[in-house]
């Protein structure tokens, strides 16, 4: 390749690398930032529990849904939803939920359940944990949640 050729593809990939070292980057938003209405969550956490003695394998899922009862068994029921890769219990839980999707007065409930690594449910909630988020709720603990045994098939 001869060097004036050479130089003259090189020549824009220098400007640009110039040009690039130049720049500096915006320093981080400080902790304290307010968080934009549009963007404000609510973290929901608890603990889910079993009484039996049953180990559960590695690779079981622990399934948490914050449900809004006024649309319960409709597909815009489940608000959100968390699944975690878990062993042992019991089982800690944290679930976010946009702001701008919760009501004033709304009825809220967690559905809380556990499966083996092959999908198969072994434990569930029996009814929905009511869950009370004020307006200006940030964080809600719902302590501990009772999961009952589902025999298998």
């Amino acid at each position: 390749m001869p060097v004036a050729l050479f130089r003259a593809c090189m020549a824009p990939m220098l400007a640009a690398l110039a040009l690039a070292a130049c720049q500096t980057t915006a320093p981080a938003a400080p902790e304290s930032t307010v968080i934009p209405e549009t963007e404000a969550r609510v973290r929901i956490q608890g603990e889910a529990v079993y009484f039996e003695k049953i180990l559960m394998p590695e690779g079981s899922r622990l399934r948490v849904q914050l449900v809004d009862n006024q649309h319960a068994d409709t597909p815009r029921a489940v608000l959100s939803e968390a699944v975690t890769t878990v062993g042992n219990g019991p089982y800690e839980f944290a679930i976010d939920v946009a702001r701008g999707q919760l009501r004033d007065g709304g009825r809220y409930g967690l559905h809380v359940s556990v499966s083996m690594p092959d999908g198969a449910l072994r434990f569930v909630t029996d009814t929905r944990v009511p869950v009370t988020i004020a307006a200006d709720s940030v964080d809600v603990h719902v302590g501990r949640v009772r999961l009952r045994h589902v025999q298998p098939d």
